[in-house]
């Protein structure tokens, strides 16, 4: 499929896909986004709640490795341990993540090193840098073994016209089962079927405030 470079509202760049009417991001701010759904409302939440310092993160979809970067500056921050796991069906280039320039956009300038080093990682390998250790992998979600269970999911699937299957019953109850009791899952979608699917399984969901351009988005916790 093509994809056009954009840029969205807060500056930072994003893809779009004519064939499926689809962007990366939020148009309203990639990187606003990015920050406000799955690190504020995802990983410092689970943060605030959890008298932990080691955390596994479960990604739907790598994409441009924006979420990624994200989240390693925050367990920089916070002095945390982070195990993260990627998944992605259909994944970018190289040479397609340089040529959004993306790392002009992105905070911590003496941390840009690891933006090219994400993805220039090998698939299936893990690689680690500080205390964040990083792994993606080319496989469909549905289809891919796990042996492990998550404490955060980032749910950064394309939209419901786009990916519809991704947003049904199936794809959530594997979500249930993937994140460990008190598990949090975290989505910019606000979709009522969606909400209702959640909370049908035994998540105890949050409708939230959503960021720039979006009246809500969803937030749900695995009860014990």
């Amino acid at each position: 499929m093509q994809k056009k470079i954009i840029t969205t509202g807060d500056g930072s760049p994003s893809l779009y896909i004519q064939e499926i009417n689809e962007t990366y991001h939020s148009k309203h701010g990639a990187l606003t986004e990015s920050n406000f759904v799955y690190i504020n409302k995802g990983l410092a939440h689970w943060l605030d709640n959890n008298n932990k310092n080691e955390l596994k993160v479960f990604e739907m979809g790598l994409g441009t490795g924006l979420n990624a970067y994200l989240s390693y500056l925050f367990t920089v921050e916070h002095k945390i341990t982070c195990h993260y796991l990627t998944i992605e069906k259909h994944p970018l280039s190289f040479k397609e993540v340089q040529s959004l320039k993306m790392k002009a956009s992105l905070p911590a300038p003496w941390h840009h090193h690891f933006f090219d080093q994400l993805h220039e990682a090998e698939w299936n390998q893990m690689f680690c840098r500080s205390n964040f250790f990083f792994k993606k992998v080319e496989e469909d979600f549905f289809s891919m073994v796990l042996d492990q269970s998550f404490d955060v999911l980032f749910y950064d699937a394309f939209g419901y016209h786009a990916q519809s299957e991704m947003w049904q019953d199936k794809a959530l109850e594997r979500c249930y089962e993937m994140l460990q009791p008190s598990g949090v899952w975290v989505s910019y979608c606000a979709k009522g079927t969606v909400r209702r699917s959640l909370e049908k399984m035994g998540f105890l969901v949050e409708r939230l405030e959503g960021p720039p351009g979006k009246r809500e988005m969803l937030r749900a916790t695995k009860q014990v």
